[in-house]
C-alpha cells in the first residue's frame, strides 16, 4: 500500500463535507483506494476502490475488525493516464459519489456516529494533482 494522501478532520467529514480529487491513473495501474477512516478503532467508514483489471468499483465498509458486504459498480469511468474528477459528499444517510461531475453511485452510512469519521486517505495507483475538503450546504 503506497499511502499518497491522508488529511485529518478532528471535528469529523461528515455529514456535509465533501472530498474533492483530481487525479490520473499511471499507465500500470492496478487500483487506488479513497478510504474515510473512523478515529481510534481503524475503521473505514467508506472504501471507494476503483480495480482496472475487473473494471468495477468495489466498496464496503470494515468495521468491528471485519469487512462487510462489498457493493459493486460496474459503471467504471477510468482510463490509464487520463485525468478524471471525483467528487466524494456525505449527507446524513448516504456518501454520493461524481465522477466528472456525473453521479455514479451512492452507498449508505454503515457507521452509525458520523462525526467520528475524521480522516481521509488515498492510496495506491494514482496520480493526485489536487485534493480538496470543503463544507457543503445540504
Amino acid at each position: 500500500m503506497t499511502l499518497r494522501f491522508e488529511a485529518s478532520c478532528p471535528d469529523g467529514l461528515c455529514p456535509g463535507w465533501s472530498v474533492i480529487l483530481k487525479g490520473e491513473p499511471p499507465s500500470d495501474a492496478s487500483k487506488f483506494e479513497i478510504n474515510f477512516m473512523c478515529d481510534g478503532d481503524g475503521g473505514i467508514a467508506f472504501h471507494f476502490n476503483p480495480r482496472f483489471a475487473e473494471s468495477h468499483i468495489v466498496c464496503n465498509s470494515f468495521t468491528r475488525s471485519r469487512w462487510g458486504q462489498e457493493e459493486r459498480c460496474s459503471n467504471f469511468p477510468f482510463a490509464a493516464e487520463e485525468p478524471f474528477q471525483i467528487e466524494i459528499h456525505s449527507d446524513n444517510e448516504s456518501f454520493h459519489v461524481y465522477i466528472d461531475e456525473g453521479k455514479i453511485m451512492q452507498y449508505k452510512h454503515r457507521v452509525e456516529d458520523l462525526k467520528t469519521i475524521t480522516k481521509v486517505q488515498v492510496v495506491n495507483d494514482v496520480n493526485i494533482s489536487s485534493l480538496e475538503i470543503t463544507k457543503k450546504p445540504f
